[in-house]
């Protein structure tokens, strides 16, 4: 096995670890949570985990994007440690002055959340994104570091953080707002502390390397990154916000509680994309480009073999949630689609990001959007929360499918685009097979078996590919464990 992907597999698992010990979190969370709160308060602590990271999403200014492209070429007379000042100084300053702002309509924002205006929750959303904001570049860090160790400590903690907090205040009062208190209070405390452990890599003295070609560079790459950032972030969560405005909190609260199921498919998709963007920009003027076709078949393997398995053992999974949030097993197997097409368009669409037209972005997600939201207001009068994860399935495969037309006609990487069919064609089917088959038990899981029997064939190559190059890198391991083990021992009897 060839050194490089030994080297990229390893990577991607390191970067993977904060996602499996989310989803290890998470499966310990959910069915504590679900069974102390109702569901019309786990929708208005999760609506105020959608505000948090809309209004965040919106503070970053496309700079954080901006970073990972030019961090390993910092633009005009810029140093690295200049240019991540100002990246990171920029978006907190326009949070604190959005802020201010949003004062003036404190009572609309708190209210949409909370049902009724609530000024310390205003407040503490207002916080909370700033720490979103804050913690955002913090672990840009690690990431194009490549330090998976530092970058897995600091995510894990926060995942404790946001996953475990409210909890502990649900044994003593279920309800919304104590938990937002909390959530809060010890989210700034957690990004107070890791700002002073990174506080070397900041420079006072990056106003006087910000020159006229760093400014041009970074905002031609950066601005058109600003409305897509709120887009992409917005589609993420329009079927949540459209459920709010169209249905109540409760189906808020049993939708967002599949959701955190399904969303253990980043595993794969965190840690590959959290990886994948400075391995691309880092190899990409290779003449070699066969190794991220490989890249994209193996994911296509992972993220379908992910989805797949979950749907066909999702009876045993739903036991995790308490009674009133399991109608959503109904729906389940579509809220996968959009963190598979996400990940896959990654792997299709790098040409944007390579030849930096990124307001192909900005068109691709907006034209995303408006379909999703056009979904959720036809679909969803219709068939309820099943119309939400419908539109929002088939707005990420059609952004898939433009993505990639698009990415590719800047740089050609991909090979074959039957992986790509593959992994939608089979979701699609096994989603629509659990919702139209959902009365007949025996008959869906038996076609949900034949789905997934069909996988283990068209990527029997790539899941014996995954297996060997698991393999090797445990042999690996193993002999480095032992080397180390030998070294200790001969160290030992030298002394």
């Amino acid at each position: 096995m060839q050194q490089a992907k030994k080297s990229f597999l390893k990577n991607m698992v390191g970067f993977s670890m904060t996602s499996w010990i989310s989803v290890l979190i998470g499966l310990i969370a959910s069915p504590i949570a679900t069974r102390l709160f109702l569901p019309d308060e786990m929708g208005k602590l999760n609506m105020f985990s959608t505000y948090a990271a809309l209004f965040a999403s919106i503070a970053y200014l496309g700079l954080d994007q901006a970073y990972v492209r030019f961090f390993r070429e910092p633009p005009g007379k810029s140093t690295r440690k200049g240019m991540f000042t100002f990246c990171t100084a920029a978006p907190l300053a326009f949070s604190l002055l959005s802020s201010f702002a949003l004062l003036l309509m404190w009572q609309s924002i708190s209210g949409r959340m909370m049902d009724t205006p609530d000024f310390g929750i205003f407040i503490c959303l207002c916080v909370y994104s700033f720490c979103l904001v804050q913690f955002r570049f913090l672990s840009l860090n690690y990431r194009m570091e490549q330090n998976a160790k530092l970058y897995t400590i600091q995510g894990v903690l926060q995942v404790l953080i946001t996953k475990i907090a409210y909890l502990s205040i649900a044994l003593h009062s279920a309800q919304a707002r104590p938990a937002i208190l909390l959530l809060t209070v010890l989210m700034g405390s957690f990004t107070l502390v890791f700002t002073l452990i990174q506080r070397k890599r900041y420079t006072a003295d990056f106003v006087h390397e910000v020159d006229k070609p760093f400014l041009k560079e970074i905002s031609a790459f950066a601005v058109p990154l600003m409305p897509i950032a709120i887009i992409s972030t917005l589609n993420g969560y329009v079927s949540t916000l459209s459920l709010d405005v169209l249905m109540d909190k409760a189906a808020v609260g049993i939708f967002t509680s599949a959701l955190g199921l399904a969303s253990t498919v980043n595993v794969v998709q965190t840690g590959f994309n959290t990886y994948w963007a400075p391995y691309v920009y880092e190899h990409y003027q290779s003449d070699d480009r066969r190794r991220f076709f490989t890249v994209h078949r193996l994911m296509a393997t992972l993220l379908t073999g992910f989805g797949l398995t979950f749907t066909l053992f999702q009876p045993i999974i739903f036991l995790l949630l308490g009674a009133k949030f399991r109608s959503s097993i109904l729906y389940f197997p579509f809220l996968f689609l959009t963190p598979i097409c996400y990940c896959l368009g990654e792997t299709t669409g790098m040409g944007i990001g390579i030849s930096k037209k990124s307001y192909w972005n900005t068109i691709i997600f907006s034209l995303s959007a408006m379909l999703n939201v056009a979904l959720c207001f036809v679909l969803i009068p219709w068939l309820g929360a099943t119309g939400a994860a419908m539109a929002s399935a088939g707005a990420a495969v059609i952004t898939l499918l433009i993505r990639t037309a698009i990415g590719e006609r800047y740089f050609k990487a991909i090979l074959q685009y039957r992986y790509l069919g593959y992994t939608v064609g089979l979701m699609l089917a096994a989603s629509f097979g659990n919702y139209w088959l959902d009365g007949n038990m025996a008959a869906k899981y038996a076609f949900l078996t034949v789905i997934y029997a069909l996988a283990l064939f068209l990527f029997r190559k790539e899941i014996a590919m995954l297996w060997e190059t698991v393999r090797q890198v445990a042999k690996a391991g193993t002999g480095a464990l032992k080397k180390r083990e030998k070294q200790n021992t001969d160290k030992g009897e030298h002394k």
